[in-house]
């Protein structure tokens, strides 16, 4: 009890006035690129890439970098500037990040954050959204046995992080490398279980908004069915612009570096490992497959990022509700289904709430969440009742695992899925189902063998 009244005290004693920031999301292709530049030429505002591929240097077309020569003259910060041969982590886009916003305010100008990896927002935007995030700075060094298991494989990873804190081993996949690893070091650096930290951090959520800006923030959105045709169309375009020469030159680099996967780096850049085949065989058969496995990655990225909106952002945006959205927070959706109506539903409302935003304050911009049309896929308060999510205090509950009895891992374990909800989807997809499909047929056929296999009894 009195550590939650210290962190009461402390949240409105030393609590600072904030400064303005503008987050512009929505799934790859929509055009957040292109309201970006409306909006910052109309508010004085500079743009802040957050997406992890458009960090590396040069591959405009494959990373999808708005050209040059279309962004009239608007900085962009954080961009083009990694090396192919990094790994860029969240942390450091954070301290990036945060200091062109420092510099953009310095000189009197609105940051605008636009991209489409969505952790990365929603690091730089929120606080305490990452666990261990408030730890302590006299960490201690870690010692070789630790650094070994740090290093070692996932499995260990899993195991050992299962016997220091079965809480937050439950939380995380057992493939997922970089969580696992960041979970123990977290837990050998400052002697704390990471579930008692997280626990920590939500408490601080109760207390007091958990934004570190006045945001405002636009979901720029397009009919699913109408966007499929966009991004396929986007793909061919990019062919045609060149994206074969960036493609052959990162497998030039790739082959000479004798790199062994795509798991980590530039190498998730979607249109890379989707060549791999034919770059390496050189068959024409196999240059049409990559381009339609482009166009379906890129199809599955973008339903991965409205999913993110709807079950990750609108949970965390909806906790502002308690403190009256003092700092902001609300979501304002901009349809961009129809190009031909873009100034009227996209540019020219988002430049108006965009300038109420700043003129009159956070809780001051009276404009409708969503347009009318468009309530049934805006994630409303029913939608968050009824979704389980884990980024709650109350969601640790929600933390299992579940073992599917049917599918397989790639490396031919029990599929594993987090959280009831998770497996649940996993029991409705296709994948699922094909697999049972499966398995009934191999039964089906094993009882026909074996029935067929029983000596038939000749009658006397």
């Amino acid at each position: 009890m009195i550590s939650r009244y210290f962190r009461f005290f402390k949240n409105r004693i030393m609590t600072k006035p904030k400064k303005n920031i503008i987050s512009i999301i929505g799934t790859t292709g929509v055009g957040k690129s292109q309201f970006s530049i409306e909006l910052a030429k109309k508010i004085n505002g500079e743009i802040i890439n957050a997406d992890s591929m458009q960090v590396y240097k040069d591959l405009p077309i494959i990373t999808n970098k708005h050209p040059i020569e279309e962004r009239e003259g608007i900085a962009h910060h954080v961009m083009d500037h990694v090396n192919w041969n990094e790994d860029y982590f969240i942390h450091r886009f954070k301290k990036e990040a945060q200091e062109a916003i420092d510099d953009i305010h310095s000189r009197g100008k609105v940051p605008i954050v636009i991209g489409g990896t969505h952790y990365y927002l929603q690091n730089l935007l929120f606080n305490n959204k990452t666990v261990g995030e408030k730890e302590p700075e006299n960490k201690r060094k870690l010692s070789q046995d630790e650094l070994k298991v740090l290093d070692g494989p996932v499995e260990v990873l899993f195991e050992t992080l299962n016997e220091i804190d079965p809480i937050i081993g439950r939380k995380f996949h057992p493939s997922d490398q970089r969580k696992l690893r960041r979970a123990l070091e977290i837990y050998y650096t400052t002697g704390q279980r990471p579930s008692d930290l997280y626990k920590e951090q939500k408490l601080d959520e109760l207390e007091d908004s958990s934004l570190k800006y006045n945001t405002l923030f636009f979901w720029v959105y397009s009919d699913y069915e109408v966007l499929k045709e966009r991004l396929d169309a986007r793909v061919d375009t990019m062919m045609e612009l060149g994206a074969i020469a960036e493609i052959r030159q990162m497998y030039e680099y790739y082959h000479r570096e004798n790199l062994q996967n795509c798991t980590s780096g530039i190498w998730q850049v979607i249109g890379f490992k989707e060549f791999l085949p034919w770059l390496e065989k050189g068959q024409a058969g196999d240059f049409d497959e990559g381009i339609e496995r482009m166009k379906i990655r890129t199809r599955q990225y973008a339903k991965s990022q409205i999913k993110w909106i709807k079950k990750l952002l609108a949970v965390e945006l909806n906790k502002e509700s308690r403190f009256g959205y003092k700092y902001g927070g609300k979501l304002y959706l901009l349809d961009a289904t129809s190009l031909a109506e873009w100034s009227t539903k996209v540019a020219d409302i988002g430049s108006s709430i965009a300038g109420d935003f700043i003129a009159k304050g956070p809780t001051k911009v009276l404009y409708a969440q969503a347009p009318e049309h468009l309530m049934s896929i805006f994630p409303n308060q029913h939608f968050l009742q009824n979704f389980k999510s884990n980024k709650t205090l109350e969601g640790v509950s929600n933390w299992q695992h579940f073992e599917c009895e049917v599918c397989k891992d790639k490396h031919g374990h029990p599929l594993v899925a987090v959280g009831e909800d998770n497996f649940a989807i996993h029991l409705n997809s296709r994948r699922h189902k094909k697999a049972v499909g499966y398995m009934e047929r191999k039964r089906k056929h094993e009882e026909m063998v074996e029935k067929y296999k029983k000596p038939k009894v000749l009658q006397p």
